[in-house]
């Protein structure tokens, strides 16, 4: 049994944490049923009392804050108010942090939530989104930081920040797929995000943490992947742009982040395509365009290569499951 332990600051935003709960323990139902493996998840707060939430609602809190070190995720909720009595309501929390990104612990901080990770440190000199109307005061406290505030969700090596409440619940599929499987995630997903609307893509997101290795050259190179994966692209080419004969390229990039230019770039391709077919209703060789394949044969071949579906199965699966659901 796996412990998912939702963190509730004084004055949290309600809906985070029920949001959250409700996606978890559907996920935690579905996994017991189809594979034997089920969760628990924890509510608690800075003193292990129940909580008025910002809209003055009563949260029941389950636990005390020590049960942290239990955990096999840990969420983050959003508070209201001021920054600074935030900041100082929940320092143990912020102190046990760092205990948790040692643990490899996932931490997925939501909205304002992403407070409590930039104060630990643990996201100095990496990227961090957090909620839009707050990006001014976050980037003067945390200049060390590299905020995205374009960025719907970003993945420090395993402190993930969300900028909001739709970007949360796909965070929170993220991570319940870290924890169960992607077919429970998919189900998961349909059950309950049908019908939103997001306008980002969460493709490059899975490849954030790949890019603590330090290689500021082949990190411009997958940056640049993850830019212009729709057009053509020339791995010579790229290899010159940031300065490397193609031999040395490959070779590099292969050593930092485990995998090959190309097989980077179908990734990035091909995760891109299952946001598509997730969310328009657009057809094979348009997406097949979109996603950088002129010849829909090849990207047919491609997508079945990294899912082990084609994509006609794929959507089938999809508007199957969004039937049962």
């Amino acid at each position: 049994m796996k412990t998912i332990v939702i963190y509730a600051p004084q004055n949290a935003v309600g809906m985070s944490i029920m949001l959250t709960s409700e996606l978890c323990g559907y996920a935690a139902r579905k996994s017991e049923a189809m594979i034997g493996d089920t969760a628990r998840i924890l509510v608690v707060s800075p003193a292990g009392k129940d909580l008025i939430c910002s809209n003055n609602m009563a949260l029941p809190v389950s636990d005390k804050i020590a049960v942290l070190s239990d955990a096999d995720a840990v969420f983050l909720a959003a508070f209201w108010g001021s920054v600074d009595q935030a900041l100082s309501e929940n320092r143990d929390l912020i102190r046990m942090l760092k205990s948790l990104e040692e643990n490899r612990v996932p931490v997925a901080a939501l909205s304002t939530g992403t407070y409590f990770l930039a104060q630990s440190g643990l996201l100095d000199g990496k990227v961090a989104t957090t909620y839009p109307p707050f990006v001014d005061d976050f980037g003067k406290r945390y200049p060390e930081i590299k905020l995205r505030p374009n960025r719907a969700i970003t993945d420090a090596g395993g402190l993930y920040c969300a900028n909001g409440i739709p970007a949360g619940c796909d965070l929170t599929i993220s991570i319940i797929e870290l924890l169960f499987g992607p077919e429970v995630a998919r189900h998961t997903s349909r059950a309950f995000l049908t019908g939103f609307s997001r306008d980002y893509a969460l493709a490059n997101v899975a490849f954030d943490g790949q890019k603590y290795h330090g290689d500021r050259q082949i990190l411009t190179a997958q940056q640049w992947m993850e830019r212009n994966y729709g057009g053509p692209v020339r791995m010579v080419t790229l290899a010159e742009d940031v300065g490397m004969s193609p031999r040395n390229f490959s070779r590099r990039f292969k050593q930092v982040t485990n995998e090959s230019p190309h097989d980077y770039l179908r990734r990035v391709r091909m995760e891109a395509a299952k946001d598509l077919f997730r969310d328009r209703d657009l057809s094979l060789s348009e997406i097949a365009d979109r996603v950088g394949y002129r010849d829909p044969g090849s990207f047919m071949k491609a997508f079945r290569k990294e899912t082990g579906l084609t994509p006609g199965e794929f959507r089938d699966q999809i508007r199957q499951e969004a039937l049962r659901n």
